[in-house]
């Protein structure tokens, strides 16, 4: 991958240098811009989940950052300042995309385009100051190659990390087919298959790369794989539809007291997250009760610090643990922002599992308050559980 980059760039230069453009003067920008930002773009294609992803990397492309190069390329500073510039640019380069967290990374952007727009006033100022004394001989023709250089590596490097990025998706969705299918003989009847219905979406082969292709892997000829990976699609796009609904509902719905044609809640705010926290502790419970003696334990909630920011709840979680005094039976509540309780517990040992929903929280313990019902978990009862 490292040779075919650095020929991608060679092969800008043989193209540009066609068309009576290129300048021996760009050698030095090309060589630390290809170290770089370049490098950055090319070890984020990982990360590229979207075209929304190349969207956002092309207004980067043509954004602060290539200002700070320009200003840098046009007035070169002293050898000492910018060998120790450019660790620093590469940083705020690199950062925002190997951070994993969406949130880290918005804010690592911030801070980068923040600390990028001072670096640029403060190189515009000392570029003006030397262009003051010799403008009458300046070469506009190579400045404004200067000024579009940068710009043209970055779309020309994106123009090879899309392509690297649908192989190496395709790749990973192939390794799922090669997986699940039952018979190794004619495989490639499954990926090709695969690639006539998916194409060039992005999204949709990143989602065949996490599974659930099986139908597609399984097919006897290209047409049967074709159509099984139409149908993938569609359920993917149903789901993605349902998701945006219900992700608009939020918004249109909090704070309401209405209750859907089933008699749910129509204000689902925390739902998800409460239902993730809940679940997390039941199965902290259950691990607890196998490597102690002393069954449940009642202080598991402050063993967490109270934390529960990655199933999406903030500090303090609003969760409430009561656990029997002989430690046999447990359950913890909580109650979402539209007032609507969620509970998990336990009857006796592992694994046992109760689930309630409802617009008060249990007054009792599992198995033994009647607003738990007569058995452990029921779609059909508490179906707010099952979103």
């Amino acid at each position: 991958m490292w040779i075919t980059y650095g020929a991608w760039i060679l092969l800008f230069i043989v193209i540009v240098d066609q068309v009576v453009i290129w300048s021996p003067v760009l050698t030095k920008a090309t060589l630390v811009w290809g170290l770089t930002t370049g490098i950055a773009m090319l070890v984020g294609f990982t990360e590229a989940g979207s075209l929304e992803y190349f969207r956002e990397e092309l207004s980067n492309v043509l954004g602060v950052i290539v200002l700070v190069e320009f200003f840098l390329n046009v007035d070169p500073f002293s050898l000492w300042f910018e060998f120790l510039l450019q660790p620093f640019l590469f940083f705020f380069t690199v950062a925002p995309v190997v951070a994993r967290e969406p949130e880290q990374q918005k804010t690592l952007r911030r801070v980068r385009n923040w600390v990028f727009l001072i670096l640029v006033l403060a190189i515009v100022v000392n570029t003006a100051q030397s262009l003051s004394t010799s403008w009458q001989t300046l070469n506009l023709k190579l400045f404004a190659l200067q000024a579009v250089w940068p710009m043209l590596l970055g779309v020309w490097v994106l123009v090879f990390v899309f392509p690297l990025t649908i192989f190496s998706s395709y790749e990973n969705a192939f390794i799922q087919l090669r997986k699940s299918r039952e018979n190794p003989t004619g495989l490639w009847k499954a990926k090709l298959g695969l690639i006539l219905a998916l194409r060039l979406r992005l999204k949709w082969i990143r989602e065949a790369a996490k599974g659930g292709t099986y139908e597609v892997a399984n097919a006897e000829s290209v047409s049967g794989a074709y159509e099984a990976a139409k149908h993938y699609k569609a359920d993917l796009v149903a789901e993605e539809r349902q998701e945006t609904a219900y992700q608009e509902d939020l918004v249109r719905y909090a704070g309401s007291t209405e209750l859907g044609e089933e008699g749910r809640p129509r204000d689902k705010r925390e739902f998800r997250e409460s239902i993730r926290a809940l679940k997390r502790l039941h199965t902290s419970q259950m691990g607890w009760y196998e490597r102690e003696l002393r069954g449940y334990k009642p202080d598991l909630i402050e063993l967490f610090g109270d934390d529960f920011t990655k199933a999406g709840l903030d500090i303090p979680s609003g969760i409430t643990l009561e656990v029997s005094d002989d430690g046999e039976r447990w359950y913890a509540w909580r109650r979402t922002p539209g007032g609507h309780c969620f509970a998990i517990g336990a009857s006796e040992e592992p694994p046992s599992e109760w689930l309630y929903d409802g617009p008060e929280p249990p007054q009792d313990f599992p198995g033994i308050g009647s607003e738990w019902g007569n058995s452990p978990f029921s779609m059909d009862e508490y179906p707010n559980w099952y979103l």
